[in-house]
């Protein structure tokens, strides 16, 4: 629940083919965009397509208040030989402590086998304020909200605060599993310190687990942060050391709950499974993000960002090294803007439907394959890819090589499937095909620059159904044996020349007035390659330099073939049937 009676609106979209206008999701349209359309079904998507979750309401005031008059708080001494509390609100047994009464209370001092609990009228609200105290709970967690309305925690300025929970005893009617947690809504704030070390979780909420400052230095077996319907963070400072996933929401009982909502913050996560995984949507506005995983079992998923229906990414700054693939979604992902840098064991970023890039700086240093999706749609942005296997892949592609690495991806052929790029500057480097759609594949505008394989197993440009360019620039270059050029229904001059050897450096386009209209140097040999771009013209006369060797080429054709080549068009094979990862 939420305070003052708060509802939380969810906007649950259908993203359709029909004739929406491509924006950016804050800012509008980008101009170095090109106005166009994407994919077969000429689908664009509108910034209200993507606005999945009501953020209006996200954080209450209360929520990011930190001011208390200590004069007018209830203090609580902890110790081990005797909690001092003049209040008839709280009751000692031992070493545990329990607050009933509403109202805030400031608490000091230490336990070295004890706990804090809360167990009020489900009306109350309760205030804890933390100022240099140490819990440890040999057996359970160091403070356990059993029911209130809303409780708060506070991290007193300048204090220093320590929660420890060596173990946890099951038990089905209290399935108590954190150092701290709590059945209601659990808000922390303030801007001390706050060390947890867990043989479970680390915090945990059943209803919603709100975090709007703080610095938190979090080791747990299990989950870091833990809130079934949802997790929020403004701001604050995390390190977490988790054995599972370090963020999680899931809600099981209601669609439109279990989600990652993060506008800021400063958040380094080492995780066992996911770094960030939530069962619906996991969506960040902003914040500086560390993020890696790894885990010796081969059945555990350990993807960077992971959500089951919607990963939106407005901004902020991504540092991912992950054993599975950096961003994934169960259905769609979105890039609104934001750095990322991305080193990952499978893909650098995967959707299972639509993923959609519409700004943002990308570096993709190492992946088996750098974008994917059913769709592959984008709008600008500058994205560099190294990849394995493919750069830009729709609906699968040649995946047979992949299996047994940590995420073995579901895709099939599709003839649904499509590549769009619209605008931004792309940089390419695979091993695999450059940009492979199982479906279409069309430009109308960008700079791409493709180094595809040095084998002639895969192409610079791989397509099963149509390729259409109608603006922008794009050099592909490859070996001859899969080259495919742009078809017939482009608009703007294309050539495919195929090489009677091998070259390597330097690939250069001048006109007969020696101006230079494209140049790209390749990271590997090459026999083949792919140019258009807004200058050529049919009929024209053209100088193509590749390495050492130049040739004079005429355009006897809008979309122009020279040599030879093995391929048809659509060689590339769909993946192999089975499990993308962990789901």
């Amino acid at each position: 629940m939420e305070e003052n009676s708060m509802k939380r609106k969810y906007m649950i979209i259908v993203l359709m083919a029909g004739a929406l206008e491509l924006t950016r999701c804050s800012q509008g349209t980008s101009n170095s965009a090109k106005n166009g359309t994407t994919g077969s079904e000429n689908t664009i998507i509108s910034e209200s397509d993507i606005a999945i979750l009501d953020t209006e309401d996200m954080f209450t005031e209360r929520d990011r208040d930190t001011e208390y008059d200590e004069s007018e708080c209830t203090a609580i001494s902890l110790s081990d030989e005797e909690t001092k509390c003049d209040s008839d609100g709280v009751k000692m047994d031992g070493q545990t402590v329990t607050i009933t009464e509403g109202g805030t209370y400031l608490l000091t001092g230490s336990l070295s086998n004890g706990s804090v609990v809360v167990d009020t009228d489900k009306t109350e609200k309760v205030q804890l304020i933390l100022e240099n105290v140490s819990i440890i709970n040999e057996e359970g967690a160091g403070i356990c909200v059993e029911q209130a309305d809303k409780v708060f925690i506070t991290l007193a300025d300048g204090s220093t605060n320590k929660i420890v929970s060596n173990s946890f005893t099951g038990n089905e009617d209290t399935n108590i599993d954190g150092a701290i947690f709590s059945r209601e809504d659990l808000t922390l704030n303030g801007s001390g310190t706050l060390k947890i070390t867990s043989a479970a979780h680390g915090i945990v909420s059943k209803d919603d687990l709100v975090l709007t400052g703080g610095v938190y230095q979090i080791q747990s077996e299990k989950q870091g942060l833990s809130g079934k319907e949802s997790v929020r963070i403004a701001d604050g400072t995390f390190t977490i050391t988790s054995g599972t996933d370090a963020i999680h929401s899931e809600d099981t009982d209601e669609d439109t709950k279990g989600f990652v909502y993060i506008t800021g913050g400063v958040l380094t996560l080492a995780a066992g499974g996911d770094g960030i995984s939530s069962s619906y949507v996991v969506q960040a506005d902003g914040g500086s993000f560390d993020i890696s995983t790894s885990s010796t079992e081969t059945d555990t998923s350990t993807k960077g960002i992971k959500a089951q229906k919607y990963v939106i990414l407005k901004d902020g700054t991504y540092q991912l090294a992950t054993a599975d693939d950096g961003i994934h979604c169960n259905g769609n992902v979105y890039v609104c803007g934001g750095t990322y840098s991305i080193n990952s064991g499978d893909d650098g970023i995967h959707a299972d439907d639509q993923t959609v890039v519409l700004d943002g700086k990308i570096d993709i240093t190492n992946c088996y394959e750098g974008i994917e999706g059913q769709s592959v749609t984008i709008q600008d942005g500058t994205i560099k890819i190294v990849s394995s296997d493919d750069g830009l892949n729709a609906a699968g592609g040649n995946d047979q090589s992949s299996m047994g690495r940590p995420g073995e991806n579901t895709f099939q052929e599709d003839s649904d499937a499509y590549i769009d790029i619209l605008g931004g500057t792309i940089e390419i480097d695979a091993k695999g095909d450059g940009i492979d759609s199982n479906g279409d594949f069309s430009v109308s505008g960008g700079v791409i620059y493709v180094s595809g394989p040095g084998d002639d197993g895969n192409g610079a440009l791989d397509y099963d159904g149509t390729a259409t360019i109608t603006g922008g620039t794009v050099v592909a270059a490859g070996m001859s044996g899969m080259a495919q050029n742009f078809g017939s229904d482009s608009t703007q001059g294309t050539m495919l020349i195929n090489l009677d050897t091998d070259q390597s450096g330097e690939i250069t386009l001048k006109d007969t007035d020696g101006t230079v209209l494209v140049s790209y140097t390749p990271v590997r040999d090459f026999n083949s390659v792919v140019i258009s771009c807004e200058e050529l013209e049919e009929g024209a006369a053209y100088t193509l330099t590749t390495g050492l060797e130049s040739e004079k080429i005429t355009m006897n054709s809008l979309v122009y073939s020279e040599g030879q080549s093995m391929q048809g068009p659509g060689q590339g094979g769909p993946r192999m049937d089975g499990q993308n990862g962990q789901p």
